[in-house]
């Protein structure tokens, strides 16, 4: 039988180098280190901003409106307003009211096109008219916008803007696109306050 030899001992810096190796061994799986989480910040605190008060109303009672009503738009006509009687808006949207001046803004820039709107408007309500005609043009669709919502003319965009402002809105009572015979959509009827 083979006599074995015995194995060969570590000399002294193999013993002190598999010394460190052991140590970093057992120090690498000791107890995972300590995660301290982050602190949880409180929510913040929403202010609510006050309603006025509801005045109590029964069902029939009429409404007083407080101060000018700002002139209503829709793309697509509701069959009543709030600004107008329903026999007179009735009349409006069928295109049967008679109109008193016509403002065309085809081809204008769109500064052009605003002086020229806030002119005629106050120069019609000074003579006493009351149903104007505004024609647009149904401008080109351009994209869409963020909303997914089609991009319109921007003077058929622009006009309801610009009759909603501080200078022209006291004196609209109401805004609705034209019947198809004064134009569809392409033009605005504008039925102007009455003078006082």
């Amino acid at each position: 039988m083979a006599h074995r030899k015995p194995p060969r001992q570590l000399s002294a810096e193999e013993a002190e180098l598999w010394r460190k190796v052991v140590h970093q061994v057992e120090k690498a799986t000791a107890a995972p280190p300590v995660v301290h989480p982050h602190p949880i910040r409180p929510a913040p605190v929403v202010k609510t901003i006050p309603h006025p008060p509801i005045k109590p109303f029964r069902v029939g009672q009429k409404t007083r409106p407080t101060g000018h009503l700002t002139p209503s738009f829709s793309e697509a006509p509701a069959k009543t307003s709030p600004n107008m009687d329903k026999r007179n808006f009735q009349r409006l949207l069928k295109g049967k009211v008679e109109i008193d001046g016509t403002l065309d803004l085809h081809g204008l820039t769109v500064d052009q096109a605003r002086i020229r709107l806030h002119a005629y408007v106050n120069n019609a309500h000074t003579a006493g008219y009351r149903l104007l005609l505004v024609i647009t043009g149904k401008g080109k669709m351009s994209g869409y916008d963020e909303f997914n919502r089609p991009k319109i003319g921007v003077l058929k965009q622009g006009v309801p803007e610009w009759l909603k402002s501080a200078q022209l809105s006291s004196l609209v009572l109401q805004v609705t696109q034209a019947h198809g015979r004064h134009g569809g959509g392409g033009a605005y009827y504008v039925y102007l306050r009455r003078k006082r």
